[in-house]
């Protein structure tokens, strides 16, 4: 579980003017520049993107920080959603159980397509599915400096809208990035293994870069589902004395033993471990991103930046069929360009923003062992371009924020040769305001509060009922592609905070009120795609409790809790034929609950012991008591043990194997669950050379 930071919002906002948080632990020198103007200078030009998009710039809502030291002490390579396990009102689950797999994450009981997720202000939501799928960038976390896990609304970026949140990611800021060589071996539980090496050149005259590359493997809890996955991060730029140029790129590849079929109350009763998959049903992807950024100042205050980025993913997975094994493939390339303005006039401080991008993804069906004849091969092609303008300003003990972005993207498919349908196709617009102000009370007190609609476009998936190829009499249940209307949020937030020497504590209470929501009816397509369709009204309201607590200068203690009442007010069981009344939606718990206790001592040692409880989440939405997931309550905690410049990290989940289940779904009758792991250690020796 990882240490959280409850931010104060006047920190928030100061965080568009002062240099990010720590660099790695193991970089022991000092970046050679002896101007603290200069290295002050770069790093704000390194980061100018990310500061003009991320909460600095936005309204006033809740969010937690993971810093680079929570980072560095308790990642092991994990995916990311399960490295940010322990932030206020995430939950997350991997079909494997453990360390890795088709991991997702939901935020206030979301789930992640309609979570904004970005790396240096540049979007990473696949635009026809509209989720970054963690698995095909293993330990990419490892390369940043912090992450942001903002709640609601929140202010504009690139790409989708954050319908219910946003994941922002800030890579290691080559300005202030000590010089550094380390590596690092992992070791635990499931057979999983990790080799990690990184460095560092830190400020060299002009020029910085950076890099990691690693290899990892796991066998996974349940039964049949490894991954064997490589990864490599490399950033490098110069800064001139107006201008920096810098350039980015991650690329990984994962072959993963499929898992994402749950397995029933009576097999896991048999065998805990128990995966309903084939051996035989297996994926091998890989995805890799190239961004150029330019950042030119203008006058004292002022800088544009203008980035092209390039992400593409390609590759396959085998789904059996009866005695036939399908073989699905997919293969995208999404280019764009976006860029920022920032200046400040008197008391406000402005930022605007433009976003153009191109995406056309292939999607294929060969049976094996054949794999030269296709059944069939289509196109799902995506553009959009978008624009947003934010201002923040101070007015007395006020301060205030307000934004506005316009959005506009177009979806057209390429049917299969011969598939006489034409090619459909729509475009969406949307306006998405916020506004949000802070009172600042004195004596480390303020007030905040937000209003902010979002509106976001279906998915591929959601357009075509999980279908992957449309002919005729597919066409025809689907189409016209406005079928599924686009879903709409208003959501206000209002909290208080306190910061004090030996603590902090912040409460927010936050009403969500859904129009057309694209909700989850609890059941797969037969490529293991989440079905949705639209609900009229559904609401989410409840209040969101956090604090930190240092009683001596070693210790610390970190919480937080989410009371939470989501309802649909009307769902409509198609199949059924029934109609159900102000019910609660599918895996969204009432409550979850964090709480960690650390202990930092001399020379970097360290010890962390924590809580995770999760409340009683419904797998249907139907309000049916019996068809849910338990709660459940597991114990994580970690030591670090420094050995000269070598460095000893334990981290260990569910210690007590606590019997627990992070997902589901039900045939209306089974519960099909996935199982949480028992105690599963991992154990990494890091050396900095």
């Amino acid at each position: 579980m990882s240490v959280l930071r409850v931010v104060p919002l006047a920190a928030t906002i100061a965080a568009t003017l002062v240099a990010p948080l720590a660099s790695p632990l193991a970089a022991q020198e000092t970046v050679r520049d002896t101007s603290r103007a200069a290295v002050a200078r770069r790093d704000t030009l390194d980061a100018v993107v990310v500061r003009a998009t991320r909460v600095g710039a936005a309204p006033p809502t809740s969010q937690t920080l993971i810093d680079r030291a929570t980072i560095a002490r308790t990642y092991v390579g994990q995916d990311a959603p399960l490295a940010l396990l322990g932030a206020t009102g995430v939950t997350a689950a991997s079909d494997a159980g453990a360390f890795s797999g088709y991991s997702s994450l939901r935020l206030r009981g979301i789930d992640q397509t309609r979570l904004a997720i970005s790396v240096d202000g540049v979007p990473l939501n696949d635009p026809e599915d509209q989720v970054l799928y963690f698995s095909n960038v293993p330990d990419v976390l490892h390369s940043m400096s912090s992450v942001r896990v903002q709640r609601g609304v929140g202010g504009s970026g690139f790409g989708p809208a954050g319908f219910a949140g946003a994941l922002s990611f800030e890579s290691l800021p080559l300005a202030t990035t000590p010089a550094f060589r380390e590596a690092e071996v992992t070791a635990g539980s499931w057979g999983t293994r990790r080799v990690s090496v990184g460095a560092a050149s830190g400020v060299r005259g002009s020029v910085a870069a950076y890099g990691r590359a690693t290899a990892q493997t796991t066998d996974g809890y349940r039964l049949h589902s490894g991954n064997d996955a490589r990864s490599a991060f490399g950033s490098a730029a110069w800064f001139g004395d107006r201008d920096v140029v810098k350039v980015t790129g991650f690329a990984g590849r994962s072959r993963m033993q499929l898992a994402y079929y749950a397995a029933s109350e009576a097999d896991l009763a048999a065998d805990r471990r128990t995966n309903p998959m084939s051996p035989d049903e297996r994926d091998d992807f890989s995805q890799s991103m190239l961004s150029l950024q330019h950042t030119r100042t203008l006058g004292r205050s002022g800088a544009v930046t203008t980035t092209l980025y390039r992400n593409a993913a390609a590759g396959t997975y085998d789904v059996a069929v009866g005695d036939d094994l399908w073989n699905f493939g997919l293969d995208h390339t999404w280019v764009g360009l976006l860029s920022t303005a920032t200046w400040t006039t008197g008391p406000v401080a402005w930022s605007v923003g433009g976003h153009a991008s191109d995406y056309a993804r292939e999607h294929s069906l060969r049976i094996r062992p054949v794999l030269t004849t296709d059944v069939y091969a289509n196109t799902g092609h995506k553009s959009e371009q978008s624009a947003f303008a934010k201002a923040v300003g101070r007015r007395g003990a006020l301060e205030w924020v307000a934004d506005l972005q316009l959005r506009q993207a177009t979806f057209r498919y390429a049917p299969s040769a011969g598939v006489a349908i034409g090619s459909p196709e729509v475009t969406w617009r949307f306006a998405n305001p916020k506004l949000g102000g802070t009172w600042q009370l004195g004596g480390g007190r303020s007030l905040h509060a937000s209003v902010g609609r979002a509106s976001r476009e279906p998915t591929r998936v959601d357009l075509f009922a999980g279908a992957d190829d449309l002919d005729a009499a597919t066409a025809a249940e689907v189409l016209p592609l406005t079928r599924v209307r686009p879903e709409q949020v208003t959501d206000v937030e209002i909290g208080m905070r306190r910061a004090g020497a030996r603590g902090a504590v912040a409460v927010n209470l936050f009403s969500m009120r859904f129009r057309d929501e694209i909700a989850a009816i609890g059941a797969l397509a037969i490529t293991g795609s989440p079905l949705r369709r639209n609900v009229p009204r559904s609401t989410r309201a409840g209040v969101e409790l956090e604090g930190s607590w240092r009683p001596v200068t070693a210790w610390r203690v970190d919480g937080n809790v989410v009371w939470m009442r989501a309802r649909i007010a009307e769902y409509e069981d198609e199949g059924a034929g029934v109609t159900y009344r102000d019910v609660p939606p599918l895996l969204t718990p009432a409550v979850t609950a964090n709480l960690q206790a650390s202990w930092e001592g001399r020379g970097g040692r360290s010890l962390t012991l924590g809580a995770r409880h999760v409340g009683r989440a419904f797998l249907a939405n139907d309000g049916n008591a019996a068809l849910t997931i338990p709660a459940f309550t597991v114990l994580d905690g970690g030591v670090t043990i420094p050995v000269g410049r070598q460095q000893l990290r334990v981290q260990g989940q569910n210690l007590l194997s606590a019997t627990a289940y992070a997902a589901g779904y039900t045939d209306g009758a089974t519960r099909y669950l996935f199982p949480v792991a028992p105690a599963t250690i991992l154990a990494t020796w890091q050396v900095t050379f």
